[in-house]
């Protein structure tokens, strides 16, 4: 085992590999005469103290790409291998990551995990430590059981990542983490917890000469059958995926007459409110490349890290409005378009995206073509076929990033277009980063223009800022500000225009306290005015995580909401106050690393008008082998006082039922094909219960008699069923035989058996897809 000097770079050697077998087994000869490294140290919880295992790392590279060898010692009975999907990060196991930076200047980067059992994990990074599963990569990695615990293989190409031209020697940045579950630590080299600011700017160097691969090219044809059952009819369909890299720092992406079929189920939520639902991307075409077109962290549409922004991100391109929902035509009263023919996503007959890197500048542009859009419609009862408008999309971005080295300096571009014969709209955002050099200060900034034919400009941005004095401590502040007319929303993403927002957040980090292992206490907040000049939105919310030395976790939440004019609920038909409220929660969730967990949590909430909502929920995982496991969710909420907006400037509020379940079963033959079923269902129960009237200007809500018409009670069940198989016949390369009901209801008030059965019984999909998916290239 070498010790390396605080600084020392690693040269690492240049070996043939063709006697060596990607088994996940160091029995090569070659492996034991390698140099090992064992600089680990514990960061989760962050007390940087000695792992009480050894890890050695050992690595060398030749034309194709780097190999890792690792070899962790363990106890036996302490191993913890648990078979997954790609990319789950969400269970307890021993696992081994790789992070590289291959800008070698901290401007981008990958990581590379592999599970024991071999579930593989992958995706991206950006300064500093914005980390991403958006991204399948083509690599190979392996592990394996020995007598002093296990070890594991990467051999990751070069062609699979993108890199700067670099003649002579080249830098790469080194990070690597281990995963020891049956202690719930993280250990790392070097020593980054997430509780210091600097990240992939201080990774290990390693140095490699003469890595300049040669020209890459990849095609990945599919053919998919769907047989679907609401329409009793079969549909096949060829396509293909193309990859050029005729240099390191440049890509060219493109498909022809892709199949984004359902493979894999969205979450299922209900959302009744004015403001629209985030789904994240999870097709590989948007996905290859994304790096570039992150204008901040909160345009990361997985990790929406902005300040105080927990839910949804705010970007100029979410790739989910390509190939989604049709733009609907204006209707004549007596045409009615299906719910179903509204929620099919349109075919797209292409796209091409272009990435790469000249000097200190980095760039992109993509386009996109929709295929032409018909809906079966009808006109006074009568069926006839609607023709729709498709849209053409493009996006061009460009970012210049200072020199390395000091403070970190960068300024961007984007500009996009969602061209349709209803009526073009196009946005252009200018965005601004800087980093100090001790990486203490952070600040992010991004201005926008909305631009709609037929429609006035609109102006939007926001300025966040990030200072951390020390480990553990940090403190963070936006300003947000969106003009009543800028709608980014025909290709990008904004939960709301017309408001000035500040929001502030305070983050401390306690470890190794004695009688606890680690604890977090987060307090923020922020104000809102609306364009009227109405403080129409505002918080105060407090948390409390704590983990115990046997593992169990601890979590309470206290929130305060003001008085405030609430501007959204009447869909644009005025503002009305609403009384201050707030919310008490608490959670509690046993070891995860066990065989059985489980956990339970209980809130209550006071309405906007002064009702009580209390909820719970119940969670269980059993996991009796690796290859094997049952997972369990059920919430339940019981509203006094919900508000719904009806028509106009009617409101009404119900009393409310609700019941949300998720369901999932796994088995694994092997790490590479997988059989799953999951069940999501939504449902609720909703009684009428005070009528309101929105007043002419901002006040109170009128109370109001019932008004004409039928009762407003209701019961609304959504539900979503997937039975899965897939086998990864190669990296990149799969068979996928799925089976997807989908169903959407809203109906008169009824039971919950019947809110389920009904819906069941009249799906909006009933699609049974076979789909072939294969990786040929260099």
């Amino acid at each position: 085992v070498v010790e390396l000097a605080k600084g020392e770079a690693i040269e690492v050697q240049r070996l043939d590999s063709a006697g060596i077998r990607l088994d996940g087994q160091l029995t090569e000869a070659f492996w034991r005469q390698l140099p090992a490294y064992d600089e680990f140290v514990i960061i989760e919880p962050d007390t940087l103290a000695q792992p009480s295992f050894s890890t050695r790392v050992r690595l060398f590279y030749d034309k194709t790409g780097i190999y890792f060898g690792i070899d962790m010692d363990q106890p036996e009975e302490t191993l913890v291998s648990r078979l997954s999907g790609r990319d789950d990060r969400g269970l307890s196991r021993d696992s081994i990551n790789i992070t590289m930076d291959t800008s070698g200047e901290g401007r981008y980067g990958y990581w590379f995990g592999i599970n024991l059992g071999d579930s593989l994990m992958d995706g991206t990074l950006l300064p500093e430590r914005q980390f991403s599963t958006d991204w399948d990569g083509a690599w190979r990695g392996k592990s394996h059981k020995t007598a002093n615990g296990w070890s594991a293989e990467f051999h990751i190409p070069w062609s699979t990542v993108a890199m700067p031209l670099s003649p002579g020697k080249r830098r790469i940045g080194l990070y690597m983490s281990r995963k020891v579950a049956h202690l719930d630590e993280r250990w790392a080299w070097p020593g980054l917890p997430s509780t210091v600011p600097k990240f992939i700017s201080v990774l290990q160097t390693l140095h490699v000469q003469e890595v300049d691969p040669k020209q890459q090219f990849s095609i990945f044809p599919f053919t998919a059958v769907t047989e679907d059952g609401v329409e009793s009819d079969v549909r096949y369909r060829l396509g293909a995926d193309f990859f050029w890299r005729p240099s390191t720092n440049f890509q060219l992406t493109a498909t022809a007459n892709p199949d984004f079929g359902g493979v894999e189920s969205d979450n299922v939520s209900v959302n009744l409110s004015a403001t629209e639902t985030f789904f994240p991307e999870k097709r590989l075409f948007f996905l290859e490349g994304q790096q570039v077109f992150v204008t901040s962290p909160r345009a990361d549409t997985r990790n929406s890290s902005g300040v105080g922004n927990t839910g949804s991100p705010t970007t100029l391109i979410n790739t989910r409005r390509i190939g989604g929902q049709p733009r609907l035509p204006d209707l004549d009263p007596s045409v009615e378009i299906p719910q179903r023919e509204e929620l099919q996503p349109v075919d797209l007959i292409g796209a091409v995206k272009m990435t790469g890197q000249y000097e200190r500048l980095r760039f992109g542009a993509m386009a996109a073509f929709e295929d032409e859009v018909e809906f079966a419609a009808t006109r006074n009862g009568a069926p006839f076929n609607l023709e729709g408008q498709a849209s053409d999309y493009g996006v061009v971005r460009v970012l210049y990033e200072d020199e390395p080295g000091g403070p970190y300096r960068a300024l961007g571009f984007i500009s996009t277009a969602a061209l349709n014969p209803l009526g073009d709209a196009k946005t252009h955002g200018l965005d601004v980063h800087y980093l100090s050099a001790g990486g203490q200060v952070k600040m992010d900034v991004q201005t926008y223009i909305s631009d709609l034919q037929g429609e006035q400009t609109g102006y939007g941005g926001f300025i966040d800022f990030e200072y951390t004095p020390r480990k553990g401590l940090t403190q963070r502040l936006g300003i947000e500000y969106n003009d009543e007319h800028v709608d980014i929303n025909h290709l990008g993403y904004l939960a709301r225009n017309g408001n000035f927002r500040i929001r502030s957040a305070h983050i401390r980090t306690s470890s190794n306290l004695g009688w606890a292992r680690d604890n977090q206490f987060d307090i923020r907040g922020f104000v809102e005015r609306n364009h009227e000049g109405l403080f129409s939105n505002g918080g105060i919310f407090l948390s409390d995580r704590l983990v115990f030395n046997n593992l169990s976790t601890l979590v309470l939440r206290l929130r305060y909401f003001p008085e405030v004019y609430d501007d959204l609920s009447s869909f644009g038909n005025g503002a009305f106050r609403t009384e201050e409220s707030a919310e008490f929660t608490l959670s509690w969730s046993s070891d995860a690393s066990k065989p059985f967990s489980y956990g339970f949590g209980y809130g209550l909430l006071a309405e906007s008008l002064g009702g009580r909502t209390q909820h719970g929920s119940l969670r269980a995982n059993w996991r009796p082998s690796d290859r094997f496991g049952l997972s369990a969710q059920t919430w339940y909420w019981n509203r006094d006082g919900w508000l719904l907006h009806q028509e106009d400037r009617n409101l009404t509020s119900f009393q409310v039922e609700q019941w949300s379940t998720k369901l999932s079963a796994d088995y694994f033959i092997n790490a590479r094909q997988q059989f799953r079923f999951s069940l999501q269902w939504v449902g609720i129960k909703a009684e009428e219960d005070t009528f309101y009237l929105v007043p002419d200007q901002p006040g109170d809500l009128l109370q109001v008699a019932k008004p004409a018409g039928p009762d407003d009670s209701f019961s609304h069940s959504r539900m979503s069923m997937q039975l899965r198989y897939r086998w990864e016949l190669a990296p990149l390369s799969d068979v996928f035989l799925v089976y997807t009901r989908f169903a959407d209801d809203r109906a008169q008030f009824k039971g919950f058996r019947d809110v389920f059965s009904d819906s069941y019984g009249n799906p909006i999909a009933d699609l049974l897809v076979l789909k072939l998916r294969y990786r040929f290239g260099s």
